[in-house]
């Protein structure tokens, strides 16, 4: 889960400050937008813990789903992640009538936050996928 938690962040992160950097409508060298992003990452640790507490809550009830529709087999964790992280943005938009996050603010920035909540999900089901094929050999 900290793993599918740590690859969300750094993408939506990463997704942030380009989407950012690209709202001024100016030249921007390779070299700075690589130092604005490593910033970001470093410094976006808040973000991070909402990213888990969203991912743990999304995948929770998506491994109720699963019980109950078995057809959703490895879709059920990106698919809770993307809608994880849409939520938490909605919420969030709901809270503050803004998002603190503001490479989110447009369509293409809020679809790359959720995109990356996707990846986390499957970024979790290869871990889990993993995990079940060494218990699998191990038995």
């Amino acid at each position: 889960m900290l793993v599918a938690a740590l690859g969300t962040y750094v993408v939506a992160v990463v997704a942030n400050a380009q989407f950012v950097m690209n709202a001024h409508n100016v030249p921007i060298s390779f070299a700075d937008r690589l130092n604005m992003t490593a910033f970001d990452v470093s410094n976006m640790w808040l973000y991070l813990i909402i990213i888990a507490v969203a991912l743990l809550l999304g995948f929770l009830i998506a491994a109720l789903l699963k019980r109950l529709l078995p057809g959703l087999s490895r879709a059920a964790f990106p698919i809770a992640g993307a809608v994880a992280i849409g939520a938490t943005l909605g919420l969030m938009y709901l809270q503050f009538q803004t998002v603190p996050i503001s490479g989110a603010r447009s369509t293409i920035g809020f679809l790359s936050q959720v995109l990356a909540g996707g990846i986390g999900g499957w970024i979790f089901v290869k871990i889990l996928g993993g995990r079940k094929a060494s218990a699998a050999q191990s038995k």
